[in-house]
Order: C-alpha cells, then sequence, then structure tokens
C-alpha cells in the first residue's frame, strides 16, 4: 500500500506543470548574456596586475557585493527597454533576486578568492 501511495505521489510531481510569465521567459532567455557578462568582468580582473587600485579600497566581501551590482547594473542597462517597462509584458516589477544568487552561489567564492589572490590580502 506505501509503495502505490509513493508511486502516486511521484505522478502527480511528473504531471505538474510549471506556469512562467512572458517577462520571466524574457530573463530566463537572457540568463546566458547574464552569465558572460560576469564572467567577462572576471577575466578583466584577472588581466590587472597584482595589487591593482580597487585592492586599496575593499575587502574580498565588499569586493563581491561592488563586483555583484555593477554587473546587474551593466545587465539592466543593456535591458533598458524590459527593465523599465510598465506595461503587462514589462520588466519594471521584476524580481531580480535570480541575478543576485547567480554571481553569490555560483561565483562568490571565486570572486572572493580572485580578490584575496590578486590583492595579496590576508583574511587572518
Amino acid at each position: 500500500m506505501r509503495l502505490e501511495s509513493s508511486i502516486t505521489q511521484k505522478q502527480k510531481i511528473v504531471n505538474m506543470k510549471i506556469i512562467i510569465t512572458e517577462n520571466q521567459l524574457f530573463l530566463i532567455r537572457r540568463l546566458q548574456q547574464f552569465v558572460d557578462l560576469v564572467e567577462d568582468q572576471i577575466d578583466g580582473y584577472e588581466r590587472n596586475e597584482d595589487g591593482a587600485w580597487w585592492c586599496k579600497y575593499n575587502t574580498p566581501d565588499s569586493f563581491l557585493e561592488n563586483f555583484r551590482d555593477r554587473c546587474i547594473e551593466e545587465f539592466v542597462n543593456n535591458n533598458w527597454e524590459f527593465f523599465h517597462d510598465n506595461s503587462e509584458n514589462g520588466g519594471s516589477n521584476m524580481d531580480i533576486s535570480l541575478l543576485y544568487n547567480i554571481v553569490d552561489q555560483d561565483y562568490g567564492n571565486y570572486i572572493k578568492n580572485l580578490f584575496v589572490r590578486k590583492c595579496n590580502y590576508y583574511r587572518y
């Protein structure tokens, strides 16, 4: 009896549909554009000499925060019409926490370590 219940629950999960709005779909389609932007920014910092000017004004955490905010700002500027569209299909009310999560979770440790390495920063 328990096995049947488990199978029935799995079938229900498989049959669930995810409803995505047009503006969410727009953002999902452009996620690769955002990831490319983040990776280009990382590459730019990698090319800087060790001890560059930006080392003086940051810690690993503040560097990540500033890096993330600049990437999101550039992405929003590159997609200005969408993010400033107040219509039903526009993204002016879009929750962009997904973009924060991509940088923090996928690149956060790398970006902090990049700062530590390039700036000869000692954490302890």
